[in-house]
């Protein structure tokens, strides 16, 4: 039976695999004597979580150790004689980097979460309204997603309401939003329906001047099960 890997392991081994190009970079110093290596820019590209990461901690720790060789141990004298007082003291320095590189990004790594888009469907699917009212059939509450207009009728207020953006209108929940204007009159004779229904863009822009004795105020952006959906304009 095949033993399951632990999530651990399995960024640990994520994290060693990724050491492989940091090892050949370090090697590559240790021939040439200079490196233009950064450890910070290359986890960028790994674009790695910061709990992976965080397995890379001290890896340097036991190469510093051979190089400095506080102990005077005469084989790790010899594996490292080919390098100078002066190249020893950059490779020490670049190692510190690279470690002070890893705790760096452990620290400021914030994970991105991509924002799931929604489809205009998506957005509407919990909009209440109202399908008809007598004649009167609601449009597609799909048609209101980036509609630079929109009108709405309550059949049990009698409130008439004009939604204007200047970007383009969505819907949260119940609510229509990213307006700019939102305006309301009573509307008690609903024939005049008719004419917004019936009529063209410049009729519907200015039909709340058309209805009589009632007085502009700021709409409801709240949408219920009495709303008729009358009109977008794109």
């Amino acid at each position: 039976m095949t033993q399951k890997i632990s999530i651990q392991e399995r960024m640990r081994n994520k994290a060693e695999n990724a050491l492989d190009e940091v090892e050949f970079q370090i090697d590559k110093l240790m021939e040439e004597g200079k490196s233009s290596f950064s450890m910070y820019k290359y986890l960028e590209q790994l674009e790695y979580s910061g709990k992976v990461i965080a397995f890379m901690q001290g890896f340097t720790h036991d190469i510093k150790y051979e190089i400095v060789n506080e102990e005077g141990c005469e084989q790790l004298d010899e594996a490292y004689n080919f390098l100078t007082k002066a190249s020893k003291a950059r490779i020490i320095k670049k190692l510190d980097e690279i470690e002070s590189d890893i705790s760096k990004y452990v620290l400021e790594y914030k994970p991105v979460r991509k924002v799931r888009i929604k489809t205009p469907q998506q957005l509407v699917r919990k909009l209440p309204f109202l399908k008809q009212h007598g004649k009167y059939h609601s449009i597609d509450p799909v048609e209101i997603i980036r509609a630079k207009y929109l009108f709405t009728y309550n059949v049990a207020s009698k409130k008439f309401t004009k939604f204007e953006t200047y970007g383009g209108l969505s819907v949260k929940g119940s609510r229509i939003t990213d307006y700019n204007i939102c305006e309301e009159k009573t509307l008690t004779d609903e024939t005049l329906l008719d004419r917004i229904v019936k009529g063209g863009n410049i009729i519907a822009k200015n039909f709340l001047d058309e209805i009589p004795r009632s007085k502009l105020k700021d709409g409801n952006d709240l949408l219920t099960k009495n709303t008729l959906l009358i009109k977008v304009i794109r």
